[in-house]
């Protein structure tokens, strides 16, 4: 029997931007298994880019530093578990984005997620010569931990995720971290993430966290 490894991603520079969403149109985009989750009346759907620094296994480097933006939305599983649907993936490096597209079961988006070398930090997503989204933003303020039970926690802090196999199988995986720390930004958004995802909903400024890094361990996703 092969053992499951799970993979170590290094994220550096982690960039969250969140937007309402009515619950009814994330229903909709997630497999019919799972319940969207909502937050004071509220769906949220999240682009989440980063730096990965590596990608190893068991200490055992497989990628190396790339960007990566991921947009998942917050649901429950059938036996009330809390986790995170992943909706669309998106890298600019082959091997760290089908390392964990594997994981998500999700195929490799075309646009091509990057960072920008100005003065602010600048992280886009551009489909050949079109901007689909950019979020420019100034660290104001030192991380500090999350506090439990807040809409931050909410919104960044998961463990789990599920994703649906060959033949309808309904998996979940684990994610395990150390605590998420925050800082305070500054940010503008511009774009969006909604049409890669086929979600239709007003637009609205974002919630933007941002994280100056963490290791994140993922295990492959087992059927339950």
């Amino acid at each position: 029997m092969v053992a499951l490894r799970p993979l170590q991603v290094t994220l550096d520079d982690v960039c969250f931007c969140h937007w309402p969403v009515a619950e009814e149109a994330v229903q909709a985009a997630v497999p019919d298994w799972l319940t969207v989750e909502t937050s004071d009346g509220d769906a949220w759907v999240s682009a989440v880019a980063a730096t990965v620094d590596r990608v190893e296994t068991f200490g055992v480097e497989i990628a190396g530093p790339s960007e990566l933006l991921t947009v998942r939305t917050y649901v429950r599983g059938p036996s009330g578990q809390r986790g995170v649907c992943v909706l669309a993936l998106f890298g600019d490096d082959s091997r760290t984005a089908t390392a964990v597209s594997e994981l998500f079961r999700i195929t490799v988006g075309d646009a091509i997620p990057r960072t920008l070398p100005t003065t602010d930090r600048r992280r886009v997503l551009d489909a050949g010569e079109r901007r689909l989204f950019e979020c420019r933003y100034t660290v104001t303020g030192d991380p500090v931990a999350i506090p439990p039970d807040s809409l931050a926690s909410f919104l960044v802090d998961r463990q789990r995720y599920f994703t649906t196999g060959r033949f309808g199988t309904r998996l979940v995986g684990s994610v395990g971290h150390d605590p998420w720390r925050l800082d305070r930004v500054d940010a503008t958004v511009t774009g969006s993430v909604f049409p890669s995802v086929d979600i239709s909903a007003s637009e609205s400024d974002p919630l933007v966290h941002h994280s100056p890094g963490v290791q994140v361990s993922i295990a492959p996703p087992i059927p339950r």
